[in-house]
């Protein structure tokens, strides 16, 4: 029962296109430096440096937990409520939409104490990664286990489709609760005949759910599979044709599904194959993240207060043991630093591995994402192997593997690419038997993923190969990231979260302030902004927070009765076009006595 056991918790999977993709800019950043830790200081002061952080954006953390795993109880009380409240006591609650954590931070978070006395299913293990549950802060602040969830993540970009699932309501939950102990019961048969009944049982909860559920294409090729062992071949496939409407694609797995063997002699059965090798895959488009921003259940924007909020998150560099040196974490961020903006000449390699349990999961995006690629103006290539070899434009990487040596492929990766390889233990950053993402980093990458504990080769745990497509439509790194993994509590994301290759650059001229001026009484700023669209708006930071913003054509207003007099620093912002890139002029001005 390879897929049935993410059935539910695959719940939501179809959202309107909607335009969009915002960038998040220095001043929308807050970088987290472990006052204790010299790395974190010299990775902090790098990072603010490289990317012009505002001094109000950066906060030193003097009580964080050592060790390389911290328990949810300390992970809320020494490192998440100060960084929030920190944010609303600087003001800066209107503005910060990442966070950044430097070196010298624990990688994963023990939630055992959190699930004590309830009931999961056996793929939700622990503990949880500090940057997916940073992201996932609006349930991890009140120790809600819904952070666990595999739909948890509702700015998950997922396959566009006309057609939604519906929200699933506690019954729902119930049910896949018991369908999940079916299935376990059905694989510890140690015959035929001892798993007859437990696979009646997960038949009879899968199909209760299917008749709330008629377009969860994951839960329909769950049915399927139990109507397949059950002896119904007739029902069977009208269940799988059902999944492969409703959005069920990943013709390599239905292929080689040993729950499907019975049907694979039938002409229906090779019928839609084909089909599914022939239909097209499109995915929903970018949309802006806005930290302030809550989502409803069908991952729509929403005002309701039952709406979930998010912060996108990672961990700037990972240093020490089997990890990254200092000066290796350095030279990431420098590289990444310089690739914004570059339009890569390279390749994004999707690589289809022997490994069918770490490539599998992910295979079915491979064709629809290199197409999508394609007409982004980006080459991709989907290739048999481990690694690209002797390629010297890697310009992304999509890999399954446990273990491999970069330095051995001949290959070179180009500042600001992606890398990640599916596989169980990556993010342990301590080291857990398999390649960790950090190798990705030495090698050049500007960020990579991992999970940090044994997760099962759940898709829903690990990012798309679309990915590749929403980094190559504009969006910043941390933004492709999360629109592209729908359960991301165990991912550690590593690199600049603010590394864009494929953004467009905008320049930003402004009237009304000369950098050095003296500044009596109140300024008319006027700003212009050249670049890829028309601006949507301009935004004026003083010393780095918010003060004001304008449609274009409307002056920005710059109030200097509430500063102090002497140096300071206005920031003009131009945020354009449908993909919201940002451009800004930084003036230093005086305010008089």
């Amino acid at each position: 029962m390879k897929r049935l056991i993410a059935a539910g918790a695959l719940a939501v999977l179809s959202l309107a296109a909607r335009p969009g993709g915002a960038i998040p800019g220095p001043e929308n950043v807050l970088v987290v430096v472990n006052a204790n830790s010299e790395d974190s200081r010299a990775v902090g002061r790098e990072y603010v440096s490289l990317r012009r952080i505002p001094a109000c954006n950066v906060l030193f953390l003097d009580e964080v937990p050592k060790g390389p795993v911290v328990s949810a109880a300390d992970f809320r009380s020494r490192i998440l409520t100060p960084i929030f409240s920190a944010i609303r006591s600087r003001g800066l609650a209107k503005q910060i939409d990442c966070v950044a954590y430097s070196t010298g931070f624990p990688y994963a978070v023990d939630v055992s104490a959190d699930m004590a006395g309830k009931s999961f299913p056996r793929f939700i293990t622990q503990p949880a990664s500090l940057t997916g549950l940073t992201y996932l802060y609006d349930l991890a602040l009140t120790a809600d286990t819904s952070y666990l969830d595999m739909k948890a993540n509702r700015y998950f970009r997922d396959r566009a489709s006309s057609r939604r699932d519906r929200p699933w309501s506690e019954r729902d939950r119930q049910l896949q609760s018991a369908l999940s102990a079916a299935v376990a019961r059905v694989a510890a048969a140690k015959s035929k005949e001892e798993a007859r009944q437990p696979i009646r049982d997960a038949a009879a909860l899968a199909e209760e759910l299917a008749r709330s559920h008629p377009h969860n294409p994951e839960l329909l090729y769950d049915f399927a599979c139990l109507r397949a062992l059950q002896g119904d071949a007739d029902g069977a496939i009208r269940t799988l044709t059902q999944a492969v409407d409703a959005g069920w694609l990943n013709v390599t797995h239905t292929e080689t599904d040993s729950d499907l063997a019975s049907l694979r002699g039938r002409d229906d059965f090779r019928s839609l194959v084909r089909r599914m090798r022939t239909m097209p895959v499109l995915t929903e488009a970018s949309t802006p993240f806005r930290s302030s921003v809550r989502w409803d259940a069908a991952r729509s924007p929403t005002t309701s207060p039952e709406g979930r909020r998010y912060m996108l998150c990672a961990m700037l560099a990972y240093t020490g043991g089997p990890a990254n040196t200092l000066d290796e974490a350095i030279a990431s961020l420098r590289r990444s630093a310089g690739a914004d903006y570059t339009r890569p000449e390279g390749t994004v390699y999707f690589m289809a591995s022997a490994d069918a349990a770490r490539t599998g999961p992910r295979r079915w995006a491979f064709e629809p994402a290199r197409a999508a690629l394609q007409r982004l103006g980006v080459r991709s290539e989907v290739s048999d192997g481990v690694l690209p070899q002797n390629k010297d434009d890697v310009a992304g990487a999509a890999v399954g593997i446990a273990t491999f040596e970069w330095s051995k492929s001949g290959s070179r990766i180009l500042p600001g690419a992606f890398c990640d390889h599916l596989t169980s233990c990556a993010g342990i950053m301590t080291g857990g038997g398999q390649t960790l993402l950090s190798e990705w980093i030495r090698a050049g990458a500007a960020g990579s993923a991992g999970t940090v504990t044994e997760p099962y080769n759940l898709q829903a745990k690990f990012p798309t190969a679309f990915l590749h497509v929403y980094y190559a439509s504009g969006c910043s790194l941390a933004e492709a990231f999360y629109q592209s993994v729908s359960g991301p509590y165990q991912q550690l994301l590593v690199g600049d979260p603010l590394c864009a290759p494929w953004a467009r650059r905008v320049s930003v001229t402004v009237t009304g302030l000369k950098a050095g001026g003296v500044v009596r009484t109140r300024r008319v700023i006027r700003p212009k902004c050249a670049g890829a669209s028309p601006a949507k708006r301009y935004e004026l930071y003083v010393d780095g927070r918010l003060a004001a913003s304008a449609l274009p054509g409307k002056p920005l207003l710059l109030d200097p009765r509430s500063l102090s007099p002497g140096l300071h620093e206005a920031r003009i912002v131009a945020v354009v076009g449908q993909l919201e890139w940002r451009g800004r002029t930084v003036v230093p001005f005086r305010v008089a006595d």
